[in-house]
C-alpha cells in the first residue's frame, strides 16, 4: 500500500502526510471480532487505517475506529464470509464488505456492499471490484486525476448483461495503448491509464460482462477526436461531462 500512496501524493502532494496507520493492537482488537483479515486489508490498515487525512474515497469511512465499533455493536457479523471494511456516508446505506468466499490475487477478495441487516441475504449483496486494492486505485485516480482534466466524455455499455456481451472493453485498452497511455498497475480486471495530457479510466464489474470508461483530455479538440475515435472502436456513444 505504500505504492498507492505515493500514489496518491502525484496528485494529492502531502497526503504522505495525512495517511496514519492503524495501531497494531487495534488490528488485533479488529481480527478478533472478525477473524482472520486478507492481506491486502491488513496492508490498508497498516498504512491509513487510522486516518486518510481529509481524503475520501466513494462516500465511505474506511477508519479502523468505526469498524471495531460495528463489530462490537453487530455481534452477528462476527467470523462471517463477509468482513465489514467500511461505512457508507452517502445516501445509499449499503457498507462496503470484502466476501473470504470470492479470492482475488495473492491476498486479497471481492469487494461488494449490502447493508447491515443480519437477515440481509448474501446473495442479494452488489458485487463492485475484483478486489479491496483495485478499488482504492480506481477510487482515487477517479476522485483526484479526472477532475484535473477539463474536457470529460462517459462510455457505458448496456446494463443488461445479455445485450452487454456484444461489446468488448478489450477493445478500449487496445485502443488506448495504440493511442500512447500508458497502464497504472496494479489493477487487473478494472484499468487506469495516463498520457500527461489525457486520462482514461475504465470500469469492469467483477462478475458481469458490463463495463464503462471515462476519458478526460486537456484539449478540447484532442478531446472530440479521442471520442470519435472511442465511439467507432467500441461502438458506444459518448457522454459530455460537465
Amino acid at each position: 500500500m505504500k505504492a498507492l500512496v505515493e500514489f496518491i501524493e502525484k496528485y494529492r502532494p502531502g497526503f504522505s502526510k495525512e495517511a496514519v496507520p492503524a495501531d497494531e493492537i487495534d488490528i488485533a482488537l479488529l481480527e478478533e471480532h472478525a477473524g482472520p483479515l486478507p492481506g491486502a486489508y491488513r496492508r490498508f490498515l497498516q498504512t491509513m487505517g487510522a486516518s486518510m487525512g481529509d481524503l475520501e474515497l466513494a462516500e465511505a469511512d474506511f477508519s479502523i475506529p468505526g469498524s471495531i465499533y460495528t463489530y462490537q455493536a453487530m455481534r452477528w457479523l462476527r467470523h462471517g464470509r463477509y468482513i465489514y471494511v467500511a461505512g457508507d456516508d452517502g445516501l445509499a446505506g449499503w457498507d462496503y464488505f470484502l466476501d473470504r468466499s470470492m479470492p482475488h490475487g495473492v491476498d486479497d477478495c471481492m469487494l461488494v456492499r449490502m447493508p447491515l441487516d443480519e437477515d440481509f441475504p448474501p446473495v442479494a449483496s452488489h458485487p463492485k471490484h475484483a478486489g479491496l486494492e483495485e478499488f482504492l486505485y480506481y477510487e482515487a485516480f477517479k476522485e483526484l486525476r479526472l477532475p484535473l482534466l477539463p474536457y470529460r466524455r462517459d462510455f457505458s455499455s448496456p446494463e443488461d448483461p445479455g445485450v452487454a456481451v456484444r461489446y468488448r472493453s478489450d477493445l478500449v485498452s487496445a485502443l488506448a495503448e495504440e493511442k500512447g497511455f500508458k497502464r497504472i498497475p496494479p489493477a487487473e480486471r478494472c484499468a487506469l491509464y495516463e498520457r500527461g495530457d489525457a486520462g482514461l479510466l475504465l470500469y469492469q464489474h467483477p462478475t458481469a460482462p458490463t463495463f464503462s470508461f471515462s476519458l478526460g483530455c486537456e484539449d478540447p479538440k484532442e478531446m472530440e477526436r479521442l471520442a470519435r475515435d472511442f465511439e467507432v472502436r467500441t461502438g458506444l456513444k459518448s457522454v459530455v461531462v460537465k
